[in-house]
């Protein structure tokens, strides 16, 4: 499979680039090449230097490939963040239906749900635990925004021109720095309350792209958001004791949780592509 990978030069890419390129012929689209990037990531894969946000350079990127991991976004709340999350997926999308492109794979974000950050300081409040891609979202903030709406976006393309998109609402992307941070330094749960203790080896973010990849086409073009965490947290103390403290009115779904369960569920990503993490922390 020939693949185009935005935001080449990131750190999920370097991870999803590793895992990909043995084996399938990988386009990579950034501002920057990756080995000049951040992350210093060495490759062979081709390279087209470009920006999301010019429609121009998204045709040139896509020209000629058959499916498309989308990864390139600014990764916070930023002046420039909406627009460029928005627009750049929007001009990706009429790259995609130019050149005849019926797979994306979307890196969007569990801040689609709206808990990440809340700037009126009035706190996310879940109805069930664990939370599913049922659960009804509050989003406030213009990082989470852009991810919701360019769900949206991918919606409105699958139904207009049959390009399926499988969302991945990835948490907290941890790789190396993120290992050495929770294991040497003392972690205070209260921290990590608003985020609900969620991350994803970026070694799992890996697989749920590969996979998601080659995911069976429905019947009918669609976006689908599935939730890739890893399956505990990145707390101490078990999940129960962990929403009897922070969150005691959803004392009958901590009943339910079991260890250091984590507080998303994966299981959907699980039944769709066959989406089973991996790694933790602990081990």
């Amino acid at each position: 499979m020939h693949v185009l990978i935005t935001g080449a030069s990131g750190y999920v890419s370097k991870y999803v680039i590793a895992d990909l390129e043995h084996d399938h012929r990988l386009r990579l689209f950034s501002r920057r090449a990756p080995a000049d990037g951040g992350h210093a990531t060495q490759t062979q894969a081709a390279f087209v230097r470009g920006d999301l946000t010019t429609l121009d350079n998204c045709l040139r990127a896509a020209e000629g490939v058959d499916a498309i991991v989308h990864i390139g976004a600014n990764n916070w709340i930023s002046a420039d963040t909406f627009r460029n999350n928005t627009l750049g997926t929007y001009y990706l999308l009429e790259a995609a239906r130019e050149h005849g492109i019926r797979r994306i794979v979307f890196a969007s974000s569990n801040c689609a749900l709206g808990h990440c950050a809340r700037p009126a300081g009035v706190p996310f409040e879940p109805q069930y635990l664990p939370i599913d891609e049922a659960h009804p979202g509050d989003v406030t903030d213009n990082y989470g925004l852009s991810k919701l709406v360019n769900e949206q976006t991918c919606a409105a393309f699958a139904r207009a021109h049959g390009i399926d998109t499988i969302a991945l609402r990835l948490a907290w992307c941890w790789g190396e720095a993120e290992y050495r941070w929770r294991e040497e330094k003392p972690y205070d749960s209260a921290n990590g309350a608003g985020g609900f203790w969620a991350y994803v080896d970026m070694r799992d973010v890996a697989q749920a792209v590969r996979k998601a990849l080659y995911a069976p086409q429905p019947v009918q073009a669609a976006c689908r958001p599935f939730y890739i965490n890893a399956a505990d947290t990145i707390a101490d103390e078990p999940s129960a004791d962990l929403v009897a403290r922070f969150y005691p009115q959803l004392a009958v779904s901590a009943a339910a949780l079991s260890g250091h369960e984590a507080l998303f569920s994966w299981r959907a990503a699980q039944a769709a592509f066959g989406y089973t993490p991996q790694y933790s922390w602990r081990s």
